[in-house]
């Protein structure tokens, strides 16, 4: 029996919790650098940093395993302290033990070494990966989705790269692009270990640009446009780097699910309801679900007029997630026309 430390007591901890290997190992206690969780973890210890580094590695615990999207500053602070670095681990890596017989030991050493999973999918036959934000199949459901051969597509925000994965295993030659450089999700191990040869833009999509990243066939563009303060520049972005008559998917939040989700909109369905055809979206600043990147949340007509505007013909719109979000399917009809005519000189 294997037994560890766990370094954090937030949601990560949590997650683990949930489908922790109780046949193959057991926590003797938990650690936090915050001294106002000490105390009791799930019935377990709390620790302070500098506790934990007096405990006997092999007497007290075999391991320390990290559950904090923090890895690598969590590491070299237990390091410091003097934790050997080879007993340290990312908690996410406890989840694959289960799948342990499905996975290769080189699959399962790619797997174990990604510090936090966002996407929860199945990433090889049979193994899912431990994420917050499950694969959303209908997200790709249209039929002008379904056979993918041989066309270009863009992945924008792609996090580990669930839905990169699918257009790949439908044919297309994907492009993956998000913020985050691709070995600090599991983008870079899903891919080792499905063998795809993909390209990955480490960029804002404020910055896309047909010069620079091509040219594509179809671009997905799922849970990002609300966390942007101008999510209308990214559209112009997309129409630039799509061909005539090229495909862009949208989804993401929208008003009309506020009353669910935010604390400000509950109780208030009613006038949601009496707006939804007027095309509005709310602006706020830190609040929206209590997530501080949250900007721009429009209605579904504001959304589809968005597009519109961006030079995009709507096939299909609609509510998904009990109406908590909104899915469009659009099609490139026109190159995006200046916002303002320039007079010639006088």
């Amino acid at each position: 029996m294997t037994r560890l430390l766990i370094w954090g007591t937030g949601g990560q901890a949590e997650k683990i919790l949930a489908q922790f290997p109780h046949d193959t190992h057991e926590i003797t206690a938990f650690v936090d650098s915050d001294p106002a969780r000490r105390g009791l973890f799930h019935g377990l210890p709390v620790l302070g940093p500098a506790a934990a580094a007096r405990l006997t590695v092999g007497q007290d615990y075999d391991q320390l395993a990290v559950a904090s999207v923090f890895l690598g500053e969590i590491r070299q602070q237990a390091v410091a302290l003097g934790i050997p670095a080879e007993r340290i681990i990312s908690a996410a890596s406890l989840h694959f033990l289960n799948a342990a017989h499905l996975l290769t030991a080189a699959q399962l050493a790619e797997l174990a070494g990604v510090p936090w999973w966002y996407h929860g999918y199945e990433i090889l036959p049979g193994v899912v990966t431990p994420g917050a934000c499950g694969y959303k199949p209908w997200l790709l459901s249209h039929p002008l989705v379904a056979n993918l051969t041989g066309q270009r597509a863009l992945d924008i925000g792609a996090w580990d790269g669930p839905y990169t994965l699918e257009m790949s295993r439908r044919g297309a030659l994907v492009t993956a692009l998000d913020i985050q450089p691709p070995t600090h999700s599991g983008f870079a191990a899903m891919c080792r270990v499905n063998h795809l040869p993909v390209r990955h833009i480490c960029a804002n999509v404020y910055d896309l640009n047909p010069a620079e990243h091509g040219t594509f066939d179809l671009v997905t563009f799922f849970g990002v446009y609300y966390h942007l303060k101008n999510p209308l520049a990214a559209l112009s972005n997309i129409n630039a780097v799509l061909k005539p008559g090229g495909l862009v998917l949208v989804e993401g939040a929208v008003l009309e699910g506020a009353p669910m989700l935010d604390g400000f909109w509950a109780g208030r369905a009613d006038v949601i309801e009496a707006l939804r055809d007027i095309p509005m979206g709310y602006f706020v600043k830190g609040e929206y679900e209590g997530e501080w990147s949250n900007w721009w949340v429009p209605n579904l007509t504001c959304l589809c007029h968005w597009l519109e505007s961006s030079g995009f013909e709507v096939l299909e719109r609609g509510l998904v997630e009990g109406g908590a979000r909104g899915l469009c399917v659009a099609r490139k009809v026109q190159a995006l026309a200046p916002e303002h005519t320039v007079l010639p000189p006088a």
